[in-house]
């Protein structure tokens, strides 16, 4: 637990909900054009979805979250992520299902929240039936029997917006929020891509500690030493304290979006940390695949999608993201980066100018037809790559070390008593010390009498040429096994 006296205040995260068509977008251009803050130089990165702005002398992170209704789940990420929430309503429409959804994941969030109430410079606006309807939904406004603040805006004109702000800052003091920023930072990663040039990246927000340059991140199966950091506006810093989104590219594969991350002072700390992966069953996770079809007609998409259902093989997970009639574009992209992996496959249609870059950028595979029949062998080839493999441990025996030469080029000569089952050649082994797996190696020679052999059998005593990821000590127990794809 965090010792009190190490608390410092920190600045408020703050996430953007509301629905698709109700101002967000505009809400947050507004924001990052006249508050980015001081200092800052270059331009905005449009994709990333965090960044910081300066109000009043006092710093906010926003984070923003896709307004489509296929992205319900990181719209309630997001609101787990945040400290404060700013609904968007737009006057001249009202409460929608995905406004609904969005005060439901802030109830569940546990968050404060504001209303920012839109479009007000318009002439058709109802406040007091939109109030009306909030009450409805669960949200009852000031002056409506409630608390939560309704701030009128005009997110294009710029009207209201500092009062806004200041809602946000108000919000924020009355949470009295903390961190320790002499810890190892953990936090979660909110974006991740494939950067064409630099490898895997992603866009961490720090809620707690510091994260150092020459320090080693780790994000599920994704680990990075972190060498390159820079702020969301793309400029190279050396740390980064709670509530920062900072962008850290090197990993060796894309982290998981929504995955926490740890740090550690070495990468030793790091390997040790990791999560145990030897397992009696080892197997993968299920693929996540997304695909997303867009057509020149209804009928040819609901052709489509019955022929691809039909070559989905047992295991792999699939799920349609909403495309719809007409040519492949930049936001058909965005949208559907948030699936494990993405496809997304176009049927007499074409691809607008940005498509190819944001795809990239991604890393979705996007692909265009003129005959269903084609469009369905090419998915059927990708689906044997996707799939998911089991791998199967099966035991094979046990030795004890008795002896440990020195190391030779080709690896380590060990002796040893087989205690039980077999030890065979190009088998794996668990090394055993005190009850305790210490490390894992391979066997690629086994002698009995200095002649080569299939195995040792229980009972026999032999020599190994094996290669290992730790040291063999005598009185060791390897633990042979072999796996196999079942």
């Amino acid at each position: 637990m965090t010792k009190k006296e190490n608390k410092t205040s920190r600045h408020p995260v703050v996430v953007v909900l509301g629905h698709v068509d109700h101002g967000k977008t505009t809400l947050l251009d507004t924001i990052r054009k006249t508050s980015v803050a001081a200092g800052e130089s270059g331009g905005i990165t449009q994709h990333l979805s965090a960044y910081e702005i300066s109000h009043n002398d006092k710093i906010i992170t926003f984070f923003d979250t896709p307004g489509h209704e296929t992205f319900g789940e990181m719209r309630k990420r997001g609101a787990r992520v945040a400290d404060v929430a700013i609904l968007v309503v737009a006057a001249d429409d009202g409460v929608k299902p995905q406004t609904k959804e969005a005060l439901e994941a802030i109830s569940a969030a546990k968050i404060p929240y504001t209303i920012a109430l839109n479009k007000i410079d318009k002439g058709t606006s109802e406040v007091d039936r939109i109030k009306s309807e909030l009450a409805e939904a669960g949200s009852l406004v000031e002056g409506w029997g409630g608390s939560v603040p309704i701030v009128p805006i005009s997110a294009k004109e710029g009207t209201g917006v500092d009062e806004l702000l200041d809602t946000v800052l108000l919000l924020a003091e009355l949470e009295e929020l903390t961190a320790d920023k002499s810890k190892l930072a953990g936090g979660v990663v909110i974006e991740s891509h494939l950067d064409k040039r630099r490898g895997p990246a992603a866009v961490v927000l720090v809620h707690d500690g510091t994260l150092k340059k020459g320090q080693f991140i780790l994000a599920d199966h994704a680990f990075a030493p972190v060498r390159i950091m820079e702020t969301t506006l793309g400029e190279a810093i050396s740390e980064a304290g709670p509530s920062t989104p900072v962008v850290i590219v090197g990993f060796n594969e894309v982290p998981p979006v929504g995955s926490r991350f740890f740090t550690y002072k070495t990468k030793k700390e790091l390997e040790k940390n990791k999560k145990e992966e030897t397992k009696r069953v080892l197997e993968s996770s299920e693929a996540e695949v997304g695909i997303m079809l867009k057509a020149d007609a209804t009928g040819s998409l609901e052709a489509l999608e019955t022929e691809i259902k039909n070559v989905v093989p047992e295991g792999l997970g699939v799920h349609f993201f909403d495309g719809g009639v007409g040519d492949i574009s930049e936001a058909d992209i965005k949208n559907i980066s948030s699936a494990k992996k993405g496809i997304v496959v176009g049927f007499r249609v074409k691809e607008t100018s940005t498509v190819k870059e944001t795809a990239e950028r991604f890393d979705i595979d996007v692909k265009t037809f003129d005959v269903i029949y084609e469009a369905i062998d090419w998915l059927r080839d990708e689906f044997v790559h996707l799939r998911p493999r089991k791998v199967v441990r099966e035991d094979a025996g046990k030795l004890l070390v008795l002896k440990v030469f020195s190391a030779i080029k080709s690896g380590r000569v060990i002796g040893g008593r087989c205690k039980s089952g077999k030890v065979p050649q190009d088998s794996k082994f668990d090394i055993v010390r005190l009850g305790e797996v210490v490390g894992k190696g391979s066997v690629s020679n086994v002698q009995r009498n200095k002649q080569e052999v299939e195995a040792l059998k229980e009972g026999d005593e032999g020599g190994l040429l094996v290669q290992s990821s730790k040291a063999i000590e005598e009185r060791d127990t390897l633990e042979f096994y072999y796996e196999r794809e079942a």
